[in-house]
């Protein structure tokens, strides 16, 4: 049996039995908060190992567009495996900038009166599971225009994302996740922002800054919910802030959420 077989075969069975043991109510903490970690860890050490043994590094990729006089813009963002963030702080003349280590595709085409970008990566899935000891090499790093009211879709597999929409003026949020490790910080002065969620064996977590309301709607499965609820009390199907209704800037979270961990707080 090669090492690489067996090391990943290992790890998968190992995370499969703590989620299995968390299931049927055996284990007392947080298995998603435990899986992750171990999993970044052991790809940093598959990375190491391979880099002794001459694998060579990954080309960073440098991207912009120009802002040219934009307001409106949507980005789908399709992210394999390793680590990504995103946030505002894209220069005064750019609509967006952003360093990609381990390639992408980008596309850019006109939608009426603004721009649709797509940011993708360019290795394929079934290269990324034959080759894991090159997730912890894959590195984005995004930077979006504050001065733009934008559409965002993220697409993440087995990744380590971090969104900071703080500055950012986002009225449109769709994530669909898998087997990944999502924090999102959503907009504090955007006026109302849309969330819709799905995920399956995932752990995600939403920060709502604060001043900003809140309405949050979940389908759960066999998700493990935690609702900061002096915040969000219940309210029918529900969890709303008490000035949803008159609250200058609010956020709607639809959460479809399968096996896995959601937090919002």
């Amino acid at each position: 049996m090669k090492i690489k077989s067996f090391f990943w075969g290992s790890l998968f069975i190992g995370a499969g039995i703590l989620l299995l043991l968390d299931n049927l109510g055996f284990l007392s903490v947080n298995v998603w908060q435990l899986i992750w970690p171990t999993f970044i860890i052991a790809a940093g050490v598959w990375t190491l190992l391979a880099a002794s043994k001459g694998t060579d590094a990954l080309e960073r990729e440098n991207l912009s567009a120009p802002l040219e006089g934009t307001t409106q813009g949507k980005m789908t963002l399709s992210f394999g495996a390793g680590q990504v963030k995103v946030k505002g702080g894209a220069n005064t003349n750019q609509l967006f900038s952003g360093s990609f280590v381990g390639g992408v595709k980008y596309q850019s085409k006109n939608a009426g009166d603004f721009p649709e970008i797509s940011l993708k990566s360019d290795t394929e899935l079934a290269h990324q599971i034959v080759m894991p000891w090159m997730w912890g090499a894959r590195d984005w790093n995004v930077n979006l225009s504050e001065d733009v009211a934008w559409q965002l879709h993220f697409e993440m597999g087995a990744s380590d994302t971090q969104v900071d929409l703080t500055y950012l003026k986002v009225t449109d949020l769709e994530v669909d996740t898998g087997a990944s490790n999502t924090k999102i910080i959503l907009p504090a002065n955007a006026g109302q922002t849309h969330v819709d969620l799905s995920g399956g064996a995932a752990s995600v977590i939403f920060e709502v800054p604060e001043g900003v309301a809140a309405r949050i709607l979940v389908d759960g499965g066999l998700a493990s919910i935690n609702i900061d609820r002096e915040r969000f009390p219940r309210v029918g199907n529900y969890y709303k802030s008490n000035n949803y209704e008159t609250a200058a800037n609010k956020v709607d979270i639809n959460a479809d959420f399968g096996a896995g961990s959601l937090s919002i707080r």
